[in-house]
């Protein structure tokens, strides 16, 4: 345990202390508020305005569909940074076999399990951290420009979205970086990870712009399952907010927003889209312990 907690702390402090970490974990996100507030935001705000100027007895004021715009961005963050964070962090353990520290660790008295424990809990602290100070950005940015924050039950909601963000994205990461060996080779992939993914969720373009079998090829993978869990905390009190209610937004509008879940003509309820999305996580975790266990008996 100790091991453990030394480990840990030694990585963390190497996140921190390398200059330039922080802001590549964070280049996809930051590339992505430019964009959203240069081109996104006024773009997307017409397109809300018109359709529900298509309704009949319904006037929705411009800041409350900014609102609506900021709030289908900002959740989409939030999977995003988790993926790109992660990927930064857990980058520390190809540095370390590049540089043959993880050979030393093999051969000292630290077991293998602590070792590769530690990659992944101090890239969990790490992106838990990130993330939760964007959160709090995300909180202050709504009460100052439109004077609302959010509720109990909605930062609960969020909170435990970005947590599972969290899990997913070290489960996955980790996978990913154990077949690399060079760090210049994972800089290639973490260059790309954070724009794909951003395509993936919807947070470029409505992921209904991209058609059907497009759609649903995005809708099936965890990315875009968490991004929708997200949006759903994010206009939780939407009703309290503006003049809409979901039920207005349900169907075609939510499914090409990405504010619910598509799989074909099938509407995923919330309890499924969970499901699913832990269900690949998991699944991911068993091929994570089947790599190690062959990486350790390649060794």
């Amino acid at each position: 345990m100790n091991n453990l907690t030394s480990l840990v702390r030694r990585d963390i402090k190497i996140f921190y202390r390398t200059k330039g970490n922080i802001f590549f974990s964070l280049l996809s996100v930051l590339a992505l508020v430019v964009l959203h507030f240069a081109i996104f935001r006024q773009m997307y705000t017409d397109i809300w305005e018109q359709m529900m100027g298509d309704i009949p007895g319904l006037y929705v004021e411009r800041l409350h569909l900014q609102w609506i715009v900021d709030s289908l961005m900002f959740s989409a963050i939030i999977p995003i940074a988790a993926v790109s964070i992660a990927l930064t962090t857990l980058g520390l353990m190809v540095a370390d076999r590049e540089n043959n520290t993880l050979s030393d660790f093999l051969v000292s008295p630290i077991r293998r399990n602590s070792l590769l424990a530690s990659y992944l809990v101090s890239s969990f602290i790490v992106c838990f951290t990130m993330l939760a100070g964007l959160i709090l950005f995300f909180k202050i940015y709504f009460f100052v420009v439109y004077g609302v924050g959010f509720t109990f039950v909605q930062a609960v909601m969020v909170l435990f979205v970005t947590i599972g963000a969290i899990v997913f994205a070290n489960v996955f990461m980790l996978l990913l970086v154990s077949f690399f060996k060079t760090q210049q080779s994972l800089s290639a992939i973490g260059a790309i990870t954070g724009t794909g993914i951003g395509f993936i969720s919807g947070a470029y373009v409505p992921i209904g712009m991209f058609g059907e079998v497009v759609g649903n090829i995005f809708s099936a993978l965890p990315f875009m399952q968490i991004t929708v869990l997200s949006r759903i905390a994010f206009l939780y009190n939407m009703r309290e907010v503006t003049p809409m209610t979901h039920e207005m937004l349900a169907g075609e509008v939510a499914r090409s927003f990405g504010i619910e879940l598509w799989l074909g003509n099938r509407n995923m309820p919330i309890w499924s889209v969970v499901l699913i999305a832990g269900g690949i996580t998991l699944a991911l975790l068993v091929c994570l312990m089947i790599r190690f266990a062959k990486m350790k008996k390649a060794d």
